[in-house]
C-alpha cells in the first residue's frame, strides 16, 4: 500500500492544513437550510480546455475571447483568482463528482473508469434528507467511463438524466455520437448549441429543485469555425488558416459557448433566474497550440504549471452575496462536491477531500484552506504539486522537483532549487503537506480499536541478544519517501518454527528514506519476503562467499542486505548484468563516484522496487554514541548484525575491519579486461583482506561474549564480506 505522509517516519503530527482527510469522513454543521425552504437550482457549467490566459475576467492577455454573459455573470458575482483544478479533463471531472483527488479516487489519467460504486455529488445529493429532492442531470461532455465506454455509465453511477458525447472529444462539432439515457443515434447539429437545447429542454421540464451538470465541449479541438453569429472573430474557416491562426479559431468557439450560454440563462423565467445558482469554471489550462505565451510562457494543459492548472471559474446567482468582486482564497476543484451539497441544503461543509466555500459567497465569508493540491500520472507530466498562498512546489515520479515563488512571478521560469538558494524548510513543508493528502490509513487493530503491533518507527535499536527468538513478535512502522514526499507502512513479522526464526515482510524501512539529492531510478514498491534463519547458528567448515542472486540477511525493520552490484568493469555497459561471480572488476556500490545514488542510509532501490542496504543503516543504531551497539539484524546464516561499537575491555570503540586497499597499479587478471589506474575502492577487487590488521575476521565478524556476530563498519567492507555459516536456502 502506497501512500503519503506527514512530518515523515517520525511519528509527529502534521502541519495545520485545513485540508479535508481521505476516506469516508464528513463534517457536519447547521446551514440553517430546512427541507427544500429557499434551495437554489444549481446550474454548473464546465468549460473543456480554457485557462485564465483566454478568460477575459482575468485581464491577463491582450486578445482575450469576447464573453458578455461570463462578464455578466462577473459584474453580478465573484471572479476566483486561485483556483487549481488538474492537468486534463477526466481528472478534473472526477475531482468533481467524487470530491476527491486522483490518488484516492484512482482516476489520475485520461481514459480512467469511474467505479460504478463510487459516492458521487449526485448520489450524495439524493441520499441526504435535506437535499433528497433535487432532480440531478449531466449534458454535454461526459469522459469519465473509460476507453470502451458503458453507453449507460453515468445512470450506472447515480446520474437521473444523461445526454451527450460518452466520450472525451468530438471529431467534428457537427457530426457526433449523442447518447441520451443509454440510446446513442448521431447528431448533426453544432454540439455547443445542441446540448443548450438540450439543457433548456430538461430545466422546462423541471418542477423541483435542480442540479445540472452542463459540460461543453468548447473550446476543446478540434479547431473550426462556429456558426454566424455566435462568435465576434474575423474567420475564413479554411484548413490553412485553422492551422495558421488556432488561437482565433479557439477564441471563437468560447465566444460561441458564451453565446448560448447567455440564451440559456435569458430563456428561464425571471423566478426561476432569480433562484439559481451559477457556477462556471474551466477543466484545465489552455492547450498548447491556442495558448497565450505572453501569459504563461511554456504552462499550458498537460502540465503541473499555472498555465495547466489554474482555472477560471466564476460564481454568481442565487446566494451570492457579493458583486463585482475577486476573491484569492486557494481552492481546489474536488471542493465544488462540498460546496454544492452544502448550497442544496446539506449540513455537510466537508467531505473526502472536498472543504466547502460557500461562505465565501457572502459578505464576511472565510475560507480556511491554506493549500491546495494536484495529481495527474499521464503521458504529459506524473507526478503532484501543491502551493500554499506563494511557495509552489512540483514533484514528479522520476524525482524531479521545482518550487516557484508565485509573488515574484507568474510564467514560472525561475525554479528556485536550480538558483542554489536555502529553500529546504519551504519545500519541507509543501511535500509534508502533499504527503499527509496522499496517505491512507494502515495498521492491524484489535475490536476495541488497538494497535497490535509494535510500532518502530524511527527506533533506535537497543537489545543485544544473538539469539532471533528473543525478536518474535509483529512490527510496524511508517516512512516516507523524501524526495516523492510518499509515506509507506512498513509490516515485519517474527515467528517461530521448527528451531527456526520465520521472517515476514513487504521491505519497507522504519525510517524516511530517498532523501540524497538525487532521487533513486526506481521507486520502491512494497515486497512480499519470506526468510528463515537457524535460532542455533553454527561455522561452516569454510565460509560462504557472497554471490549475486542471494540476499545477504535482513534487518530488524524488514529491510533486507543486498551487498553487491551486478555492474563489473567490461559487462556490457557496465551498470548491470555481471551475475558470473568469477567476473573480477564489480564495482562498489558505496564508492561515490560510481554514482549507485543510495541515500543517507546508504540504500537504494532495485528495478524490482526493492529496498535494500549497501552500508551502514544510520536510522537503525547510533553510529556517534560509544555506547555498545544493539543488534540491528540478522545474517542469513543466522548469525547477528550489531552496530559499529563493542566493549573492549571497558573501552567503548568502533570495531574495525581487516581489509585494506591494495597498494599501486590495478594488476591484470588473466582473460578479462582490467581498468587503469591505482586500486582506489572503486571495484570491491581494489580490497585485499590482511588478517589482524583491524578487529574482524574475514567476513567482518568477531565474537565478544561467546557470541559471534558482524559489525557495521565505516569503510569496505561495510557489513559482511562472507557468511560464516551456512545460507539458508530461503535467501537464495
Amino acid at each position: 500500500m502506497v501512500v503519503a505522509a506527514c512530518g515523515g517516519g517520525n511519528g509527529g503530527s502534521s502541519p495545520s492544513q485545513n485540508t479535508p482527510s481521505s476516506g469516508s469522513n464528513v463534517t457536519n454543521t447547521t446551514t440553517g437550510q430546512e427541507g427544500s425552504v429557499d434551495q437554489p437550482n444549481i446550474l454548473l457549467i464546465i468549460s473543456d480546455d480554457q485557462g485564465l490566459d483566454s478568460s477575459a475576467q482575468y485581464s491577463l492577455s491582450d486578445n482575450p475571447p469576447v464573453t458578455p454573459t461570463i462578464d455578466q455573470l462577473a459584474l453580478g458575482g465573484i471572479v476566483f483568482d486561485n483556483v487549481w483544478a488538474t492537468p486534463a479533463c477526466t481528472t478534473t471531472r472526477s475531482t468533481v463528482i467524487t470530491g476527491q483527488y486522483g490518488v484516492h479516487s484512482g482516476i489520475l489519467d485520461i481514459g480512467d473508469e469511474l467505479p460504478t460504486d463510487a459516492m458521487t455529488l449526485q448520489r450524495f445529493l439524493a441520499s441526504d434528507e435535506k437535499t433528497s429532492n433535487y432532480q440531478s442531470a449531466v449534458i454535454g461532455k461526459w469522459h469519465l467511463g473509460g476507453t470502451a465506454t458503458n453507453t449507460n455509465h453515468p445512470a450506472a453511477v447515480g446520474i437521473d438524466y444523461y445526454a451527450g458525447n460518452l466520450r472525451g472529444s468530438i471529431a467534428d462539432y457537427r457530426d457526433w455520437d449523442l447518447t441520451i439515457n443509454g440510446v446513442t443515434n448521431r447528431s448533426t447539429e453544432y454540439h455547443t448549441s445542441a446540448i443548450t437545447d438540450l439543457a433548456i429542454d430538461w430545466i422546462d421540464s423541471q418542477a423541483r429543485p435542480w442540479f445540472l451538470w452542463l459540460a461543453y465541449v468548447a473550446p476543446h479541438t478540434p479547431f473550426h469555425m462556429p456558426p454566424e453569429g455566435l462568435h465576434t472573430q474575423s474567420l475564413s474557416g479554411t484548413d490553412a488558416d485553422i492551422s495558421a491562426n488556432p488561437r482565433d479559431y479557439y477564441l471563437a468557439a468560447i465566444e460561441a459557448m458564451d453565446t448560448e450560454i447567455g440564451r440559456l440563462l435569458s430563456g428561464m423565467s425571471e423566478a426561476e433566474r432569480d433562484n439559481t445558482l451559477v457556477i462556471y469554471m474551466g477543466d484545465n489550462g489552455t492547450p498548447s497550440r491556442a495558448a497565450d505565451r505572453s501569459v504563461y510562457a511554456d504552462g499550458t494543459k498537460g502540465s503541473f504549471t499555472e498555465g495547466g492548472l489554474r482555472v477560471p471559474m466564476v460564481v454568481s446567482g442565487k446566494g451570492v452575496n457579493r458583486q463585482s468582486a475577486r476573491e484569492d482564497a486557494l481552492i481546489n476543484s474536488s471542493d465544488l462536491f462540498a460546496t454544492i451539497v452544502e448550497l442544496a441544503g446539506s449540513a455537510v461543509t466537508e467531505i473526502e477531500d472536498s472543504l466547502s466555500f460557500a461562505a465565501l459567497l457572502g459578505i464576511n465569508g472565510t475560507n480556511t484552506r491554506e493549500y491546495i493540491y494536484s495529481d495527474f500520472e499521464g503521458d504529459s507530466v506524473s507526478g503532484w504539486a501543491v502551493r500554499d498562498a506563494r511557495y509552489k512546489l512540483i514533484t514528479t515520479v522520476d524525482g524531479q522537483r521545482q518550487l516557484y515563488d508565485l509573488d515574484a512571478e507568474r510564467s514560472e521560469s525561475e525554479d528556485l532549487l536550480a538558483g542554489g538558494g536555502d529553500y529546504a524548510d519551504i519545500v519541507e513543508r509543501l511535500a509534508e503537506v502533499a504527503a499527509s493528502i496522499r496517505q491512507t490509513d494502515g495498521g492491524d487493530t484489535d475490536t476495541d480499536g488497538e494497535t497490535l503491533l509494535i510500532d518502530i518507527t524511527g527506533e533506535i535499536f537497543t537489545q543485544r541478544s544473538g539469539n532471533c527468538q528473543d525478536y518474535i513478535d509483529e512490527y510496524q512502522a511508517t516512512s516516507m519517501d523524501i524526495f516523492r514526499s510518499v509515506l509507506f507502512t512498513a509490516n515485519l513479522t517474527i515467528s517461530s518454527s521448527g528451531g527456526k526464526c520465520v521472517f515476514r515482510s513487504n521491505g519497507v524501512p522504519n525510517h524516511d528514506f530517498n532523501d540524497g539529492q538525487l532521487g533513486f531510478p526506481n521507486n520502491l514498491t512494497e515486497q512480499s519476503y519470506y526468510y528463515e534463519i537457524s535460532a542455533s547458528p553454527a561455522f561452516a567448515a569454510v565460509p560462504t562467499q557472497l554471490a549475486i542472486g542471494n540476499d545477504n540477511g535482513l534487518m530488524l525493520n524488514g529491510v533486507k542486505i543486498d551487498l553487491l552490484a551486478a555492474a563489473c568493469f567490461g559487462v556490457g555497459d557496465g551498470k548491470t548484468g555481471c551475475g558470473n561471480m568469477n567476473q573480477p572488476w564489480r564495482f562498489d556500490p558505496m564508492f561515490a563516484a560510481n554514482g549507485f545514488r543510495v541515500d543517507s542510509h546508504n540504500a537504494h532501490v532495485q528495478p524490482n522496487g526493492s529496498y535494500h542496504y549497501h552500508g551502514m543503516p544510520n536510522a537503525m543504531f547510533d553510529a556517534d554514541m560509544p555506547v555498545e551497539s544493539p543488534v540491528i539484524g540478522f545474517a542469513a546464516d543466522g548469525f547477528p548484525v550489531f552496530g559499529s561499537w563493542f566493549d573492549d575491555d571497558g573501552t567503548i570503540r568502533k570495531a574495525q575491519p581487516s581489509y585494506k586497499l591494495r597498494e599501486g597499479q590495478r594488476a591484470a587478471v588473466a582473460g578479462y579486461s582490467t581498468p587503469t589506474g591505482v586500486y582506489d575502492g572503486t571495484y570491491r577487487d581494489d580490497y585485499e583482506y590482511v588478517a589482524d590488521l583491524g578487529d574482524l575476521d574475514e567476513c567482518n565478524g568477531m565474537q565478544i561474549d561467546g557470541v559471534y556476530g558482524y559489525f557495521i563498519t565505516e569503510h569496505y567492507p561495510y557489513i559482511l564480506a562472507c557468511l560464516k555459516g551456512q545460507l539458508d536456502a530461503t535467501f537464495d
